[in-house]
């Protein structure tokens, strides 16, 4: 029954899967595609960034000049908010969103366990989650040689891995909110908050010193700090961000184990 409720989670999430990929592979592609327009520009560019180093700091836009830069400031400012709110939705969706609907009492009416139900229905979020990223990757990498990026596969795959483990802790957090409180509302507006407040922190925190210390509790900072696009995968920021989901569906589970669940 484990493989069931894995697998029928997923075939249920198909076409918003389907609808979900060509938003990320389209902003994908239209904002990379701009490169070699901006590269011809993009010295007035600098110019413009520098006039306001408080803003360009905060947006990411401190090096324009580079197709790193370009797509830091660009793709990996836009893909992560789709993808973040693609995983709150499946996360809040997961457990609060059947059981309101009383669709998760008659998976519990099989022979399953609330902890495996709780791990099954983890795993089919995050391999959504990891499907997004996949065709983020696949898209930067077929217009790598196209648009002339310069971008190695594998600093592409480690920038398309961060965006997928970001989304993947607001995903879970929605997740762990509804298989606590049963209320796919709370999953959403929790997941939301923390998604907002976690993205706040690592932009516009940066132009106050007093609160600077909102980066530490965000997911993007762990996600984009580094630079995964120059420098590859860091593995201590990575696996920072791994492992946020995988405590939260833990709390979420040995509590799920022992609550009322709505009927």
């Amino acid at each position: 029954m484990g493989v069931q409720v894995f697998g029928r989670f997923l075939r249920e999430r198909a076409r918003g899967l389907a609808g979900w990929s060509l938003a990320v592979a389209a902003v994908t592609a239209m904002y990379a595609a701009f490169w070699p327009t901006m590269a011809d520009t993009a010295d007035l560019m600098q110019q413009y960034v520098e006039a306001m180093p408080a803003m360009g700091e905060a947006m990411g836009w401190n090096d324009m000049t580079s197709p790193e830069g370009y797509i830091e400031a660009t793709v990996l400012l836009l893909v992560p908010v789709l993808m973040v709110v693609a995983a709150i939705g499946v996360g809040a969706r997961a457990v609060a969103g059947d059981e309101e609907e009383g669709a998760l009492e008659l998976v519990m009416a099989y022979p399953v366990g609330r902890t495996s139900l709780l791990v099954q229905r983890f795993a089919a979020s995050a391999v959504h989650t990891a499907v997004l990223g996949a065709v983020m990757f696949l898209v930067l990498l077929g217009l790598s040689p196209v648009l002339d990026l310069g971008i190695g596969a594998g600093h592409l795959a480690a920038a398309c891995l961060s965006t997928a483990l970001v989304a993947l802790c607001y995903g879970t957090a929605a997740f762990a909110i509804g298989a606590v409180t049963g209320r796919r509302s709370f999953a959403i507006a929790g997941g939301a908050f923390l998604a907002v407040v976690g993205y706040l922190g690592d932009t516009f925190a940066l132009t106050v010193d007093d609160l600077e210390w909102m980066r530490f509790t965000s997911a993007f900072y762990y996600g984009f700090d580094p630079e995964p696009l120059v420098n590859g995968v860091d593995p201590g920021y990575t696996l920072v961000i791994a492992a946020v989901p995988l405590v939260l569906a833990a709390v979420a589970a040995a509590v799920f184990a022992r609550r009322d669940v709505l009927v």
